[in-house]
């Protein structure tokens, strides 16, 4: 029905078909997948990597409710990976630019360039993946919104 309706983004794909997924791969549309919800309403998880190998765009998000109420994205990433078998790469473009791409905001948001809005996380960590291993506890250092400061440790 989103596909039909031309939607630039459509969520909840828990029980998307085979032909779901690539009418939103024409489209396309980014697919919103939810991994907490799946978690916490114990349904099975989007089928992300099918969307992946088929070309269709994916956003990871929370789904912040009453009936998923998850404020750690580095938790979505993780179950991002662990239950829809998404790489770390994925989980990382999944959450900053192709998430930003589903708001129409990718020329001003959701990657590090000249010209962009500076918003970014800096980790105290040898590497990036660490925000999505070290689960419960995100080694994060400070957050930065418009190019100041805004939390640190």
């Amino acid at each position: 029905m989103g596909c039909e309706m031309g939607a630039l983004g459509i969520s909840h794909l828990e029980r998307i078909s085979p032909e779901g997924i690539q009418a939103m791969a024409k489209l396309p549309a980014f697919a919103i997948l939810l991994p907490t919800t799946a978690y916490i309403l114990k349904l099975v998880p989007p089928p992300a990597r099918a969307m992946i190998d088929a070309g269709v765009p994916v956003v990871l998000a929370s789904d912040y409710n009453p009936n998923a109420h998850c404020l750690s994205l580095p938790l979505v990433m993780h179950l991002g990976c662990v239950l829809m078998k998404m790489t770390l790469e994925e989980a990382l473009v999944a959450t900053t630019i192709n998430a930003a791409a589903a708001l129409k905001r990718s020329d001003t948001h959701g990657s590090l360039e000249v010209g962009k809005f500076g918003d970014l996380v800096v980790l105290d960590s040898p590497k990036w993946e660490h925000i999505i291993y070290e689960m419960g506890d995100p080694p994060i250092k400070y957050v930065v919104k418009h190019g100041k400061i805004v939390h640190s440790e």
